[in-house]
């Protein structure tokens, strides 16, 4: 059950944390017409902001599993 939600979890907060990285404008740091490197930066931090929430929600999830039981 527990990848389950962490799966799920990390798909829906990748969504958001790569929307909300795009809406904050960061590729006015760095140098122009570099995509590339723009896009894999919007990439990796999204993935690693998911990854992060994704941990939390099991987290959560087995706190109240473990009061459940």
């Amino acid at each position: 059950m527990d990848e389950l939600i962490y799966f799920v979890s990390l798909v829906v907060f990748f969504a958001i944390s790569l929307r909300v990285l795009r809406a904050l404008h960061i590729e006015n740091k760095f140098e122009k017409m570099k995509l590339w490197e723009i896009k894999t930066a919007y990439f990796l931090v999204a993935l690693i902001a998911g990854h992060i929430l994704a941990e939390l929600m099991v987290r959560i999830s087995q706190l109240f599993t473990g009061y459940l039981s």
